[in-house]
């Protein structure tokens, strides 16, 4: 038996114990529910982003093909977003007995979660989950518009979203992102190769995923009519509105910021630095954008001394692609360098398509495809061993110790490449063979506006 004060002393020592686990259980919940939150908003940071490629593509190409790029980019959302439930999720992200190819859990296909049951405690989060990763989606499969405009036909355009939504770019987030995947650094419990690739927010991924496809799409379909004359010299075909151009490029900027820093996940979770990743994470894809935008914009100057806006538009972006993979874990004079970099991958790619007499209105493999490759390559050279999460050990070479991590980066580069190229090629070659991928010469000439949607989508009034 204790004596009075030992057992008040007890009594005293179980209600703190009993007190604590009862803090910690609602510093989780909160937690939970602030990440549900989180996730939310930076997946809405990112679904804006499909605005910002609206206006973007909208003012590029011609007047009389706005409302048909404007049709293909809010349906990209709309069959994006029913093929991502159906089959999309499930082949990125499955279950924990996945194979490290491609996921099968079908769990994840068509997902629905019993969160009606007293015993779910996920807050929402497996929902949001969802959401966060189907805006990914929807930005891969718009990509490829701005490489094919102006002259792909609707239907081919559908098809072919609905085969990069529900197959091509799953597959390639299943290696690098899953935790089963064959290249993913967050495979823990496997053996990634080579430790796996470093691409967190999804320079190769999302951006080069859609730019090669761009790629493949706009040398399949050949160039607009009048792109290049007689001769194969290039004729200028500019796009009709600066304005709707640069509201675009700043309404991507903005929601690069969901793009990059919503991938951390996480923000709330206790015990991690997950908000410490956020904040550092905005400064490298601020400053990566900027260094690419000044960058692109003098060197154009002092090759045709002009101040073009829609270079230092394209420089942003190409500098936003360019910081993607590596944000998390390079340093902030890392990150300018990889802009400054970055712009000369973006203006090289640009002059190269033209070489090749390969029409790509938007600079959509330029921007995205060039320096999709080149942001994951960079990982390899500037990622700080602090911040690196390879499975070896492996870091970016600039460093002291295991700077090996280049080897693992190129790899997932070949894969990927190899890949989405092939995969491409057998869609838009089987959509050419079919006579469904471009439309008619008149039907081009005309506008697609006039002759597919009911009309001009500016009203011009005389004033008399």
């Amino acid at each position: 038996a204790f004596c009075a004060p030992c057992a008040a002393k007890k009594r005293l020592c179980t209600g703190y114990r009993r007190a604590a686990m009862v803090l910690n259980l609602l510093a989780a919940n909160v937690a939970a529910k602030g990440d549900t939150f989180y996730l939310i908003w930076a997946g809405v940071l990112v679904f804006f982003m499909q605005a910002g490629f609206g206006m973007l593509e909208a003012g590029t190409v011609r007047a009389k093909n706005t409302k048909n790029i404007l049709l293909k980019n809010i349906l990209d959302s709309c069959l994006g977003a029913i093929i991502w439930y159906l089959l999309g999720y499930g082949f990125a992200y499955g279950d924990s007995n996945d194979n490290v190819f491609i996921g099968t859990g079908a769990s994840s296909f068509a997902p629905h979660y019993n969160d009606w049951d007293a015993s779910y405690t996920a807050e929402g989060g497996d929902w949001a989950g969802w959401f966060f990763q189907f805006t990914f989606a929807a930005a891969a499969a718009t990509i490829v518009s701005g490489g094919v405009a102006e002259r792909c036909a609707l239907g081919a355009y559908l098809i072919y979203s609905i085969c990069i939504t529900g197959f091509i770019y799953p597959v390639v987030v299943h290696w690098i992102w899953d935790s089963e995947g064959m290249m993913s650094a967050f495979n823990t419990g496997g053996s990634p190769i080579l430790g796996g690739c470093i691409d967190f927010a999804g320079s190769g991924v999302v951006h080069m995923t859609g730019g090669i496809a761009a790629l493949v799409g706009a040398a399949m379909l050949g160039p607009r009519i009048g792109r290049f004359d007689a001769n194969g010299s290039p004729v200028p075909m500019p796009g009709h509105n600066s304005v709707l151009q640069i509201l675009g490029v700043f309404i991507l900027w903005v929601g690069w910021y969901g793009f990059n820093g919503g991938s951390t996940l996480s923000v709330f979770a206790l015990g991690v630095p997950y908000a410490r990743d956020l904040a550092r994470v905005c400064v490298t894809t601020t400053l990566s954008a900027a260094a690419c935008g000044l960058s692109v914009v003098v060197f154009t100057y002092l090759m045709t001394h002009v101040w073009d806006v829609m270079a230092v538009g394209n420089g942003v972006l190409a500098g936003l692609v360019s910081i993607t993979a590596g944000c998390v874990v390079v340093d902030p004079w890392a990150a300018i360098i990889m802009g400054l970099l970055g712009s000369f991958v973006y203006m090289g790619a640009s002059k190269l398509m033209i070489k090749l007499k390969i029409d790509d209105p938007l600079d959509a493999f330029a921007v995205h495809g060039a320096c999709g490759f080149w942001g994951v390559l960079a990982v390899g050279a500037f990622a700080r061993p602090e911040y690196a999460y390879n499975v070896d050990g492996r870091h970016g070479f600039f460093y002291a110790g295991d700077g090996s991590l280049i080897g693992a980066q190129i790899v997932a580069l070949i894969i990927e490449l190899a890949w989405v190229s092939i995969m491409s090629g057998i869609m838009f070659g089987a959509l050419k063979a079919a006579g469904m991928l471009r439309v008619p010469t008149e039907i081009e000439e005309m506008g697609m506006d006039v002759s597919k949607h009911g009309g001009d989508a500016y009203e011009v009034k005389e004033h008399t």
